[in-house]
């Protein structure tokens, strides 16, 4: 009977569809009733309680003594054990969200008055194969943080911030395959992968990262999972009010501020955030609700000319959330948040002027509906549907003439991240929507049995649906000028157009980006089954085996379907207690994850997407003689556009082109990158007042993106007759990236007003590709046209550029007596170390005097001079070392006798020492061919003598040198933060 009831069991937990838990924040309390001899005891109650609940949660010991508790909402629990003729008793646990804490109890005879309190585990992720930490907003918003859901991602162990604009890479993944989940609601960006603002800060309760050794329940990333739930309300009325300000002259300036002049803008900003929530029927029905405002103005400088200007943000966000229990066991929630955010003064990468700024709006909700039910005792359900909306409205140039609309970029200061005259992208060509859809599904079953032990098992169905829709018109006028360099007088920027027949590694570029099919919007969907045991095997030893199968089903906004693959992740791991008392324990994993399919790479459609031509200026060249009058912006784009219509227009030879849909498409089916893990570590529980930690990892990558042209990919012919050579967008694991790393992680309370924790990170990300830049995802080009190309200069081993090889977090609180009339007194601090990042001295070189043209149409694939040349390995320079101390006093009085309200002030000091590190700078070299350019003062200079790639060793000063910002800061972002003073009040009931 016990094994058919096993295989029943089995069956429904392979049959019935289920949510991957990765959207469900919810925990697991379980574990085994004995009596003082060892031996198991069945039919005791076990009680969960907590404010967090609605209800208590009952369940009894099966007759192998085994019990869980499942469906949680996160927080702290006390659990009460009960039988006839035992001693009652209790214990304490904190449950985090996707959490399955462990609680042993031991029942001794005496009166059911007696109680024996058990040690229950106060530290998450102690006992447990997943490396994980949670931060609790009691505990962040004390701290000097600003409290938000990036805030408690900081403090985590493996994580870290050294992806492009600070993007955050964890377990040496690329920043744009976390996962990031807020109520059960996948809030990720579309195109970059990063987590949207979709929260007041007051309203979070607590932050759960996990980095390595995740079940199979989670799917969808590949670097780490960060899990954010809100408050939900309660059985009793609470909430709070708060006023943030802070003023941009309430800090000091960066050093290059300094050598600039800037002038900081004295304006204090104010930001009100407000929570109330409790309970409408108590135990039956909780609403609560929230809401942020805020405006913001700061100065910043644009990139090289150092223009100061005002960038100010208009943040508006409301919560609301209704938590409804239909029966005991039976719960049903509902949320929805908007947010209205408008920016005046936007800059889309590296703007030099004014005029590239714009001001646009972007509104965004999120709606979601929770169920969970306790079917038996031993069998759960959950569903949950999410949506998730983001709208682009005026953002880029606001004019489509040839004049105001066409974007001009300085070359000469690497690649096209230098922009000027006009905003990239159109604000008047209509909105772009970023969108997500999630309808999921879960069951558990808990099978206790006395020969094959405890097994929670858990199953799970996921479709998830990532959706955009965009007309991505380039900028205004759908034209770019690709200017050879810039000359500054004052604040006025003059573009050089350097004319020739020949060569583009010096002159100029007109680009056209016209659109010929409009948008029908993207749908990238994904369908994801899993499986998983938690098995307890004994006292001692505990296992988790796992299974997930992820299908694509991607279609373009052409309706095409781009990636239709599939992918099976198998998990394994294992906890095991080495005294079978909770203090030590050793845990391993092995486990292989899929990340989703990248937009930015599939949606290569022509729908929506731009046609890219490149032409070759020939006409007269135009502020290259710095003794002629200049010729201003306006006046230079006229010259230029006017020689281009009257020479053929669109019509004249290009010197490059890809045509989405034509010349680029998908080689059949994309499949999703993966990664390979092997994970180790130990434990151990401090008592009850905190626990040790250390793990080690070990990571490699595969199924990167890469474009493949060679001579077997063939050519392909566009409606008008132009033929291209064919470019396939395909999978490849010709290029190498990998990750080894060890965290050792930390907390203590040695006293109630002491609270200490700390982490400390080493670890080494290599490889040769990058496979991420500012905007998103990279393909490889290991196999783009071969001939061109050597792997030893384009692509190196070595250090990748979010390597950071050591990282440190400390963080502490401490309240100082005051007596009870006194009020309350504490102090937070956080001591942060880092070692710098590595960059090289890379630039572009061309290889085409070199290569006899096996038959290409475009030899070199119109990449002249475009090919990257490390003319020092990758990693050969590093970003300084940083180290950095926040204070935070923070200061309450309850002023009536029966207490309730709180008025609080929380002050910090960012950067309590001001010590200043440049850790980004910029690394372009420029130097292969003859000629002249001029260079950052308008003097014509010497280009380096050319070499020949495959045969020459470059020599510095001769055939390259290193670019007038090499190593250099950019903008004050290059620096860490400066000191900065802030403070808020509020109160509290």
């Amino acid at each position: 009977m016990k094994r058919f009831t096993m295989g029943l069991a089995t069956g429904l937990w392979l049959l019935m569809p289920a949510l991957a838990s990765a959207q469900n924040p919810t925990g697991t309390i379980s574990g085994r009733v004995v009596d003082q001899a060892g031996l198991v005891v069945p039919g005791v109650t076990v009680t969960a309680t907590s404010p967090n609940l609605q209800g208590p949660r009952t369940t009894v010991s099966s007759e192998n003594g085994d019990y869980i508790v499942g469906l949680l909402p996160p927080g702290t629990y006390a659990v009460l054990f009960e039988l006839s003729g035992f001693k009652t008793v209790t214990g304490t646990v904190s449950v985090a969200p996707t959490e399955t804490v462990p609680l042993d109890a031991t029942m001794t005879l005496g009166g059911v008055s007696e109680r024996v309190t058990v040690v229950g585990n106060l530290t998450n992720f102690v006992e447990t194969a997943a490396v994980a930490a949670k931060f609790e907003q009691t505990l962040v918003s004390t701290l000097p943080t600003n409290r938000t859901l990036d805030a408690s991602v900081l403090l985590a162990p493996g994580v870290h911030p050294t992806g492009p604009n600070g993007s955050y890479s964890i377990g040496g993944a690329v920043s744009y395959e976390n996962l990031f989940v807020l109520n059960g609601a996948v809030i990720n960006e579309n195109l970059r992968g990063q987590p949207q603002p979709l929260y007041i800060e007051d309203a979070i309760q607590e932050v759960t990262i996990a980095t390595s050794g995740v079940s199979a329940e989670f799917g969808r990333f590949g670097g780490g999972l960060v899990t954010a739930i809100t408050k939900s309300g309660g059985n009793t009325f609470g909430g709070s009010y708060r006023a943030s300000f802070n003023n941009d002259a309430w800090r000091t300036k960066t050093p290059i501020e300094i050598v600039a002049g800037t002038k900081l803008v004295s304006k204090v900003v104010p930001t009100h955030e407000y929570t109330i929530g409790g309970p409408i029927s108590k135990d039956r029905l909780w609403f609560f609700t929230a809401g942020r405002l805020q405006k913001q103005t700061e100065t910043r400088t644009t990139a090289v000319t150092l223009l100061p200007y005002s960038r100010v943000a208009d943040d508006k966000r409301y919560e609301g959330k209704v938590t409804y229990s239909l029966r005991p066991g039976h719960t049903v929630k509902a949320g929805y948040l908007a947010l209205q955010f408008e920016e005046l003064g936007q800059a889309t990468q590296n703007v030099m002027d004014i005029a590239s700024l714009v001001n646009r709006h972007v509104p965004q909700d999120l709606l979601s509906f929770h169920y969970s039910g306790v079917l038996k005792p031993n069998f759960f359900v959950e569903a949950q549907y999410s949506g998730r909306h983001l709208t682009f409205k005026n953002s880029g140039s606001q004019f489509t003439d040839i004049i105001k609309g066409t974007l001009l970029i300085d070359r000469s200061r690497g690649g096209t991240g230098f922009r000027y005259n006009s905003p990239t992208f159109c604000g008047v060509c209509g909105g772009e929507k970023r969108d997500n859809e999630d309808i999921v599904l879960k069951t558990s079953y808990f099978a206790s049995t006395k020969r094959f032990g405890a097994h929670s098992l858990v199953s799970g169905y996921d479709s998830f649906n990532e959706k955009r829709f965009s007309n991505n018109h380039q900028s205004g006028s759908d034209f770019r000028i690709l200017g050879t360099s810039t000359v500054f007088v004052g604040t006025t920027i003059y573009p050089v157009f350097q004319s020739s027949t020949t060569s583009s590694a010096s002159s100029t570029i007109i680009q056209n980006d016209p659109i010929s099919v409009l948008s029908q919007g993207s749908n990238f969907r994904t369908h994801s089954l899993y499986v998983n045991d938690g098995w307890r095997a004994s006292d001692r030893l505990t296992v988790s085996l796992g299974l997930r199968f992820d299908k694509n089903a991607a279609d373009d906004a052409g309706g095409k379907r781009v990636a239709s693959g599939s992918s099976f992740s198998p998990r394994a791991a294992a906890t095991w207690d080495v005294r079978g008392n909770g203090v030590w324990s050793i845990n391993g994993s092995v486990a292989r994850y899929a990340a989703a399919v990248a937009t930015t790479i599939a949606d290569v459609t022509s729908a929506g997407v731009p046609a890219t031509f490149q032409y070759l200026y020939s006409g007269p060249s135009i502020n290259t003689d710095p003794s002629l009058p200049l010729v201003p912006a306006a006046a230079a784009i006229q010259q230029a556009m006017d020689w281009f219509n009257q020479n053929g227009g669109t019509a004249r030879p290009f010197l490059s082109a890809d045509i989405p849909g034509v010349a680029t498409t998908v080689r059949g089916s994309l499949n999703s990158p993966s990664v390979k893990e092997v994970a180790g570590g130990v434990a151990r529980q401090v008592g009850t007042r905190g626990s040790l930690r250390a793990d080690v990892t070990y990571r490699t990558f595969g199924n990167f993106y890469a474009t493949h042209v060679d001579q077997s990919t063939g050519r392909v012919t566009n409606p008008v007759g132009a033929t291209f050579d064919k470019k396939l967008i395909e999978n490849t694991n010709g290029v190498e990236r990998r990750h080894a790393g060890m965290t050792l992680q930390g907390t203590y309370r040695p006293r109630s007003s002491v609270d200490i924790g700390a982490n400390y990170t080493l670890s080494r990300t290599w490889g040769n590709f990058d496979g991420e830049s500012t905007n998103a995802a990279t393909v490889a080009y290991v196999n783009y046209y071969p001939e061109y190309n050597e792997a030893k200069w384009n692509r190196p081993v070595g250090d990748l550029s979010i390597d950071q090889r050591h990282r440190m977090r400390l963080w502490g609180t401490y309240m100082l007596p005051l007596g009870t009339k006194g009020g309350t007194l504490s102090l937070g601090v956080i001591q942060q170390m880092g070692s710098g990042t590595p960059y090289g001295a890379l630039g572009t070189i061309d290889t085409k005097p070199y290569v006899t043209n096996p038959g290409y149409v475009a030899p070199d694939g119109g990449r002249t001079a475009l090919w990257d040349y490390y003319f020092a390995p990758r990693d050969a320079f590093h970003t300084e070392a940083t180290s950095r101390t926040d204070f935070a006093l923070n200061y309450g009085v309850r002023p009536f006798a029966r207490g309730g309200v709180e008025f609080f002030v929380h002050a910090e000091i960012l950067n309590l020492f001001n010590q200043s590190q440049l850790c980004a700078c910029g690394g372009t070299v420029f130097n292969n061919g003859g000629g002249t350019q001029l260079n950052k003062i308008g003097q014509a200079v010497t280009i380096r003598t050319a070499f020949n790639p495959f045969t020459t060793t470059p020599v510095e000063g001769t055939n390259w040198v290193k670019g007038a910002n090499f190593g250099l800061p950019v903008d004050r972002f290059s620096y860490t933060t400066p000191r900065v003073y802030r403070f808020n009040v509020g109160v509290r009931f």
